[in-house]
């Protein structure tokens, strides 16, 4: 009961960790689309504030040109005439009304609508107060032209640029007022900003689909050894079930007395705490490697001498399970290896611990030394190679890089007492440890052969 609890409990934990994930890839994702917002809101505004001043500067200019075209047309004029009034409206955009003394032209009182009426009305009060020209008062004589521009904001909403003006023309004064509408500078704008706000929403949608994307592939990794830890627990614990449960059975039997043969009993209580210690065993070293806490005691290591120790501690195991097991050394003798030699015999017993398990009876399993001497144009370089090849089922390409990866099983459906998908994991650390190389390559006739370079 207390088993199955635990393994509920596990089980709950992974999938809260699953939904903790993927809550924290959503949050990410906001956080980057929040800064990116507020980025492109921050660029958006200066670069619209640079438009619009750029614009309205441009429409000033291009104001300033036109009323400056009208009042040279004005004062070499003799005669005013309705049709030159309409014309030059049409083309500047103007809105018109000149006065003659301080009286509006005959002809223009006709023209103008209410609306219009109204609106040139305000805008010479306005004018009037704003830049102190007071079209129909200041009448007197004047041999120099003098305009003042002034902005309005109409009755009605529309913004307007204006200008008012005293003009010496034929021995009088001419009363000029300007309105130029500014509608299609405002509507420029809004078509600015309705652009810019598109662009951003679109460039937000894609760097937020981007960014959820991303996210997800930097993720992906933790996912994957989310899936793998899951795997092994659910192995793990089948493993420890296994001997646990024995342990616990022969303990009672041998407790209660009701089997004879306690020796018998005790010998497999004792095998079966050892499966339970190489896990943990195992478990432990990976921890320690990946805190960098393993030790390393490098000196010189006579590795010919270590194969064949370990060669001969095979020979048994090789003898009853009828498999040809060989040791090939060098014919010269070889220098002394600098490394960890614990360590080495350990790597080694996990590769060939591997080979026999993977091998059918009657196979070929064959451990051997070889020297390399490599020259490069600055130094020589030495290699010791070690390999433990077999002619066994194989490992497919597919899982060649995977089978060095922790929790991993060649072939799932095997339950080996010695064997938890660690073994090789382990081999990997102690050549790193090494700073050396470990690479997996088909054996010509068939199988697997794992090579080791220091």
């Amino acid at each position: 009961m207390f088993y199955e609890t635990a393994l509920l409990k596990i089980y709950k934990n992974q999938k809260g960790r699953t939904f903790m994930l993927h809550k924290f890839r959503m949050r990410l994702t906001a956080l980057c689309t929040s800064v990116t917002a507020l980025i492109l809101a921050v660029l958006t505004v200066i670069c619209l504030s640079l438009s619009q001043t750029g614009v309205r500067k441009q429409e000033n200019l291009t104001f300033q040109a036109n009323i400056n075209t009208l009042f040279q047309s004005l004062q070499q004029q003799t005669v005013v005439s309705h049709l030159w009034l309409q014309e030059t409206s049409s083309r500047y955009q103007f809105l018109l009304r000149i006065l003659d003394n301080g009286t509006p032209l005959y002809f223009q009182r006709f023209f103008e609508s209410e609306t219009e009426k109204k609106l040139l009305d305000e805008a010479q009060e306005i004018g009037g107060v704003d830049t102190g020209i007071r079209l129909d008062t200041d009448i007197a004589q004047t041999s120099w032209l003098l305009h003042k521009e002034f902005p309005l904001n109409a009755f009605h909403g529309s913004n307007y640029l204006c200008s008012a003006a005293l003009i010496p023309h034929q021995g009088s004064t001419l009363g000029v007022l300007i309105l130029h509408p500014l509608d299609q500078i405002t509507t420029r704008i809004h078509s600015f900003r309705k652009t810019f706000l598109l662009a951003d929403l679109a460039a937000l949608g894609i760097l937020t689909f981007f960014y959820w994307l991303f996210i997800g592939h930097l993720l992906k990794p933790i996912e994957e050894n989310r899936e793998k830890q899951n795997q092994f627990v659910a192995s793990a614990s089948h493993e420890l079930r296994s001997p646990l449960t024995v342990i616990l059975s022969q303990t009672e039997a041998v407790k209660s007395g009701s089997m004879p043969q306690d020796a018998q009993f005790l010998d497999t209580i004792y095998q079966e705490g050892q499966r339970m210690s190489r896990l943990l065993s195992d478990l432990l070293q990976l921890a320690a490697a990946d805190k960098h806490s393993w030790s390393y005691h490098p000196e010189e290591t006579e590795l010919d001498t270590l194969l064949l120790d370990i060669w001969e501690s095979y020979e048994p195991q090789a003898k009853s399970r009828h498999l040809n097991w060989n040791v090939q050394l060098p014919e010269n003798p070889l220098p002394p290896c600098l490394c960890d030699g614990e360590r080495i015999r350990q790597l080694l017993h996990i590769l060939i611990d591997n080979a026999f398990s993977y091998t059918p009876e009657g196979g070929k399993i064959q451990l051997s030394l070889a020297y390399r001497q490599k020259s490069s144009p600055s130094a020589k370089t030495f290699c010791f190679c070690l390999m433990v090849s077999d002619n066994g089922s194989g490992i497919p390409d597919s899982q060649k890089e995977a089978v060095f990866e922790r929790f991993y099983r060649a072939d799932p459906s095997r339950t080996g007492t010695a064997h938890y998908g660690l073994g090789l994991s382990i081999a990997r650390e102690i050549v790193r440890l090494h700073k050396g190389k470990l690479l997996l390559t088909d054996t010509p006739q068939g199988g697997a052969t794992f090579t080791v370079l220091l």
